[in-house]
């Protein structure tokens, strides 16, 4: 009986640490994300393009990039899609950043 429950325990566990695992990960990518996020911003509302491009070349494998310029501003946005099997959870960071004059 003991062993029966000990190998339950140890099939939790697994859960538990694979769910953290996965977790983790992911908000490591969001962090990645909003890095890139906000170099991206920084770098267009100075207008410096080569530097645009270094930034975008930073982000994460499989992240998206949008750029705008709302009322003088320019907003970017990283999207990233968190996977496990088949879950699939959006993830989005974002930056705001007035342009410069």
């Amino acid at each position: 009986m003991v062993t029966v429950e000990t190998a339950f325990a140890c099939l939790v566990m697994a859960v538990v640490l694979g769910a953290v695992l996965v977790v983790g990960g992911a908000a490591f990518v969001l962090g990645q994300c909003q890095v890139t996020a906000n170099e991206v911003a920084r770098q267009a509302a100075r207008g410096d393009a080569p530097a645009v491009q270094r930034a975008l070349e930073d982000a994460p494998p499989g992240a998206r990039v949008e750029q705008r310029h709302e009322g003088g501003a320019v907003v970017v946005e990283v999207h990233w899609e968190a996977a496990l099997g088949e879950w699939r959870y959006p993830l989005v960071a974002r930056a705001h950043v007035l342009g410069e004059s």
